[in-house]
């Protein structure tokens, strides 16, 4: 019976988010891309819900974003070094998570607002943050 379970969750889950050919892409969507991000090599697609999602490399620096099928940027996120965190930010994270590691960070720009995403680790537990620029921790999902 579990196996059967984990298979329905594993469909359910993959109707919610599901890759797509450039075929198979709004020109729209396509071009919003394109024109925004005109240096982007390797795009990978993938449909959430009524959105587009762009996984690409720019200069080997890795880059998502979340656009609508009009062609509008809802949310964009790129890797950054552990270096490049706010201070106020890498002060929150050495107080708050002293037995942790940096695993990953990102900043994400939604409704012209800054954050970072950080991945914490400590002996295989891991934690997800989400972190406004004064270091305060934000109120916002983390983006996977």
């Amino acid at each position: 019976m579990t196996w059967l379970s984990m298979l329905a969750l594993s469909g359910l889950l993959m109707n919610c988010t599901q890759r797509i050919n450039m075929s198979n892409l709004p020109s729209v969507v396509q071009n919003s891309l394109k024109n925004h991000y005109p240096a982007a090599t390797n795009p990978e697609w993938e449909k959430k819900g009524d959105h587009f999602e762009a996984e690409f490399d720019i200069q080997g620096q890795e880059h998502t974003v979340l656009i609508d099928a009009s062609g509008q940027v809802l949310m964009r996120k790129q890797d950054v070094a552990t270096a490049e965190l706010p201070q106020p930010v890498s002060g929150a994270l050495q107080r708050d998570y002293q037995a942790y590691l940096v695993d990953d960070v990102e900043k994400v720009e939604k409704n012209g607002q800054t954050y970072y995403q950080v991945e914490l680790d400590n002996n295989n537990q891991e934690l997800k943050k989400v972190y406004a620029l004064d270091g305060s921790v934000a109120d916002v999902p983390y983006w996977d």
